[in-house]
């Protein structure tokens, strides 16, 4: 398949399925999204998570992010930064909530922006693309490069589907609501915990992993 060996690139299909459709906390975002402002802002911003995907693709092909692993304060960084910017939003949803109407956001390029600021900056991606994608690179018949790209830009394609999914789904939920009486206001408070919820956990997982690693005292 382009260079991939087809038994290795079946089974990374398989996992990059398993990996796509369990719920992290980009689906949770994506619902949050959806749920407040509507099945629309939902796919754009699972169409910002797949273009965010393809960076991280490119960062792998060229190499560049086996070298922002090896650098644990840029990991560091990347969390720090992903967590803030939810807590920025949940603070910015949880203001909208306080407003007369509390408006959707339904401004195509914000919720787009917003997707892929979420998911580059999220570790998990990050690791994926450097650490788990190599492993499927048969290095004997060369072409690494082109197997990374073939590999990655799959998984963009697979993520892309079931994010539009979760989005979907997301978006139902908050139809339902709404004709049960729920208002823009309650919907937004909702979606501004959520994020603050992502980003707390965000922060706890940094602050166990930098215990984790603290040096032993003599």
């Amino acid at each position: 398949m382009l260079g991939v060996p087809m038994e290795a690139y079946g089974a990374f299909l398989a996992a990059s399925f398993v990996i796509a459709v369990v719920p992290g906390a980009d689906h949770v975002y994506l619902g949050a999204v959806a749920l407040r402002n509507g099945r629309r802002a939902g796919v754009v911003a699972a169409s910002g998570m797949a273009v965010s995907m393809t960076v991280h693709t490119l960062v792998a092909v060229t190499g560049v992010g086996a070298v922002v692993v090896a650098l644990p304060a840029a990991l560091v960084t990347i969390r720090l930064v992903g967590a803030g910017y939810l807590v920025y939003l949940g603070m910015g949803a949880l203001r909208r909530a306080d407003g007369p109407d509390a408006p959707p956001v339904t401004a195509t390029g914000r919720n787009f922006w917003r997707a892929m600021v979420v998911n580059l900056t999220n570790p998990k991606i990050v690791i994926f693309f450097i650490a788990f994608l190599p492993q499927f690179v048969d290095t004997t018949i060369g072409h690494s490069a082109v197997q990374l790209l073939v590999l990655g830009l799959s998984f963009v394609v697979v993520g892309f589907l079931i994010d539009t999914v979760y989005a979907l789904l997301g978006g139902l939920v908050g139809r339902l609501l709404a004709r049960r009486g729920k208002n823009a206001r309650a919907l937004a408070m909702i979606s501004g915990i959520v994020y603050l919820v992502l980003g707390a956990l965000v922060l706890a997982s940094l602050l166990i992993d930098l215990l984790a690693v603290r040096p032993e005292p003599f």
